[in-house]
């Protein structure tokens, strides 16, 4: 009897310890969980059915219940876990998450999250989001040819017959030392809807996964991959815009690529046809849209800096982009604006609106008013050119030549004019950024200069020359100072500290 209860005591030991050892580790998630709990509390009432410990490192809650404070209605998700290499990360796992001393995989999951798309939260947070935008006015683009609908908010949503929203979501880290590369992961899929999968993989010059060594490594950017598969929202939207535009649901998708393809030309935007048959595949139910980027070695923050047009971005980072698994050469494309293209298309609506109707047209850029308002003389170096079917302004930065005027057009606000040639300094000027046009901008250089080219890039520094059509703009960088081009018909917006 003695023997039996020796070997029963030698197989209970390591049951005890290693249950023990779970209890902890189960209790320790458990106590991660209800200070999230707590922590949420002054925004949303949260509650779980169950606590997940799985010997495979995922640990977290099920069965989640989330009601905002203030709402009637909740969102349910079916888990939430985090996965970790191994159940040993849970026993100090925020002292290590907060020191920086990452695990060489981590991933936060949430499956099974659902709400209904009346729910009140729902129509707050829209509302909420409509008091800090911009408003707008005019018909959105992803609106075009869908009939009255301006912008496809929570009412078009259910109009288009969702009831409720299922998605999962996953967003992962993986570390490899031996190759010193790190991918980012993110995967969303939306029932009925659509999935994206986004992977970035980054080069470390460090076999150590930490913020510190993230810092100090420079990371550069190896590979950039997206993956976009409609599931079903392509054919409700195509339905529903046919129905609202009067015609049969299989045009709905070239209408929409061609009004689209007008509003673009308005602006100065000319498609080349591959690119609007490729929009116009996308509108299609079922369509796939992949992209892939693989820069040269090396390709970083700094390089980021040397790009001044969307040539220049494609050449560096080598995107290859294919829409219903047909690749598209983007290589052809011509990304220059065509200003007088944009300035005809106004020019054209605006005859056609009767008259005192002009207040009521659609809302216009800076440059499409200023093509609209009576010609003024034109600043020194600016050439204009007439032919028999339009009139082109064409601008000739690199020799400016003074016009005589016997009038005297005083256009600074410090400056009085006492007597007919003679004018005065009324106070010392403040200086500031000014709105300054880009014929103007030979007289400034050695100047301060803010920019914004067409494609939304800023651009703060110091202006060299003007020279070849190009704004020469010196920038002080980390390592130095380097001197980059901007395409003076490219610059949207430029102010000069003066």
């Amino acid at each position: 009897m003695r023997k039996l209860f020796r070997l029963l005591g030698f197989l209970l030991i390591p049951a005890l310890i290693v249950g023990g050892a779970y209890g902890y580790y189960w209790y320790q998630v458990k106590t991660s969980a209800d200070r999230m709990v707590e922590a949420a509390a002054p925004f949303a009432k949260i509650t779980y059915a169950r606590v997940v410990a799985g010997i495979d490192g995922s640990a977290g809650v099920a069965g989640v219940q989330i009601t905002p404070v203030g709402s009637k209605d909740s969102v349910l998700i079916g888990s939430v876990l985090f996965q970790a290499p191994d159940p040993l990360f849970y026993l100090d796992a925020e002292k290590t998450l907060r020191e920086g001393n990452w695990p060489e995989h981590m991933a936060l999951s949430v499956t099974g999250l659902s709400m209904t798309l009346d729910a009140d939260y729902l129509a707050q947070w829209e509302a909420m989001g409509q008091s800090f935008a911009v408003p707008q006015q005019g018909t959105g683009f992803e609106a075009l040819a869908c009939g009255d609908v301006q912008r496809f908010d929570l009412a078009t949503t259910r109009a288009m017959k969702y009831q409720r929203l299922t998605m999962d979501m996953l967003v992962a880290m993986d570390f490899m030392p031996g190759s010193q590369s790190l991918r980012l992961r993110s995967d969303v899929n939306v029932a009925d809807m659509a999935k994206t999968s986004f992977y970035v993989d980054l080069s470390l010059a460090s076999n150590v996964l930490s913020i510190g060594s993230l810092v100090q490594a420079q990371p550069s950017v190896e590979r950039v991959s997206l993956d976009y598969a409609d599931l079903g929202y392509n054919a409700r939207r195509n339905r529903f815009c046919a129905l609202s535009g009067g015609y049969a649901p299989a045009e709905y998708a070239q209408r929409h690529s061609e009004m689209v393809q007008a509003e673009l030309r308005q602006l100065g935007w000319l498609m080349p046809d591959l690119l609007v048959k490729a929009y116009a595949d996308l509108q299609q139910p079922r369509a796939i849209l992949q992209l892939v980027a693989e820069p040269s070695p090396g390709f970083g923050a700094q390089s980021i800096a040397t790009i001044s047009s969307p040539e220049d971005l494609l050449g560096l980072l080598n995107v290859q982009v294919s829409v219903n698994g047909v690749s598209q050469d983007l290589s052809t494309i011509d990304w220059s604006l065509d200003p007088g293209e944009a300035i005809a298309a106004d020019g054209a609506a605006t005859e056609a609106l009767p008259d005192g109707a002009l207040g009521a047209a659609v809302p216009q850029t800076e440059e499409q008013s200023v093509a609209l308002q009576e010609p003024e003389p034109l600043a020194a170096g600016v050439v204009e050119k007439r032919a028999p079917e339009q009139e082109d302004l064409v601008v000739e930065l690199e020799q400016p030549r003074p016009e005589p005027s016997s009038v005297t057009t005083i256009i600074d606000p410090d400056v009085i004019q006492v007597m007919p040639g003679i004018v005065v300094k009324a106070r010392a000027a403040e200086k500031t950024y000014k709105p300054t046009a880009v014929q103007q901008v030979h007289s400034y250089a050695g100047q301060k200069v803010k920019l914004r080219t067409y494609f939304g890039r800023r651009i703060e520094g110091t202006l060299v020359r003007v020279a070849g059509g190009n704004l020469e703009v010196e920038q002080r960088l980390d390592r130095g100072v380097a001197v980059f081009p901007i395409a003076a018909d490219k610059v949207a917006e430029l102010s000069v500290w003066r």
